[in-house]
């Protein structure tokens, strides 16, 4: 009798271990939870799922062939000040710099997107060469660079501020030798650059002196007098005589394969963008919904 009645209590030690780690289970995942929880808080509202490739490039063809950007202004944005999204969403700054940091240019959407870790934080309108399709192959074709390059450098700008493309690249490089447009001497200071996180060597047959700039003042003072006439709110961040990006439906490519932004615009990249941050140029691609984020303490979200 004392046998069996032992049996049933070892049986029901048993039967209370799967219970027991049942419930260890439940309050590890509870504790993950609140863990999640906690980081989604640290790092902002989450990026939304990313668009397939739009069939078609976002532009028409105006005036003399002049290819033109159309600015669907669900994709751009959001429309606040870089230094608040910053703030907000805690992003690392390091020597007032954003940490990992990475640039993306989608040609044929005209899209600057700005990530942080695989965050989208920001996606900017831009303007391309006055020649927007294809790769840069050589001087003066009037086409943006596709690839992969970096900021190699800040410098005051003709159009206002400037950023400095890495271009050419390794890839870029080896072509130019192949086909004649660098010398071996030119392929081996361009690699060494490269290799040291500088700028290439520029004034090359290849092309040079790409950047991402801003607007001429002449540019930049004409697109702000049209939008005075509009009674349209402006985000903070505008300076007296900036243009308001948020306005702007289109506008013509006109560079000689830069990659242009509204001023407003490339003086925050310039404030918070370190050399040496990562820059991709694709023809084209998935594009990422700008995140929804809160307009102020008190406000509604948008």
């Amino acid at each position: 009798m004392m046998e069996v009645m032992r049996d049933k209590g070892t049986q029901s030690e048993v039967q209370s271990i799967p219970l027991l780690r049942r419930t260890a289970c439940v309050r590890l995942a509870a504790a993950a939870a609140f863990v999640l929880i906690l980081a989604s808080c640290a790092v902002g509202p989450r990026t939304p799922a990313a668009l397939p490739a739009p069939a078609h490039p976002s532009e028409r063809v105006g005036p003399r062939d002049i290819t033109i950007a159309l600015y669907n202004p669900a994709l751009f944005g959001p429309e606040r000040s870089l230094a608040e999204l910053v703030k907000e969403d805690r992003l690392t700054l390091e020597k007032g710099k954003l940490k990992n940091a990475k640039l993306l240019v989608n040609k044929a959407q005209r899209r600057l997107e700005l990530w942080v870790h695989r965050r989208m934080v920001k996606a900017y309108r831009v303007q391309l060469g006055l020649n927007p399709h294809g790769p840069k192959m050589r001087q003066g074709d009037g086409r943006t660079p596709e690839g992969e390059y970096f900021i190699c450098a800040h410098t005051p700008s003709q159009f206002y501020l400037a950023l400095w493309i890495s271009y050419p690249n390794l890839e870029d490089a080896r072509r130019g030798l192949k086909e004649g447009l660098i010398t071996p001497k030119d392929f081996e200071a361009t690699v060494a650059a490269l290799k040291e996180g500088k700028c290439p060597l520029q004034n090359t047959k290849l092309g040079s002196d790409l950047i991402i700039h801003g607007q001429p003042p002449e540019y930049a003072s004409e697109l702000a007098q049209s939008q005075r006439k509009s009674r349209g709110a402006r985000r903070s961040g505008l300076l007296a005589g900036d243009p308001n990006p948020a306005e702007v439906l289109e506008y013509q490519d006109w560079t000689d394969g830069c990659v242009a932004l509204f001023n407003p615009d490339i003086r925050e990249l310039y404030e918070f963008i370190a050399d040496g941050t990562p820059l991709t140029i694709v023809a084209s691609g998935p594009v990422t919904p700008p995140p929804v984020v809160l307009r102020a303490k008190g406000q509604k979200q948008r």
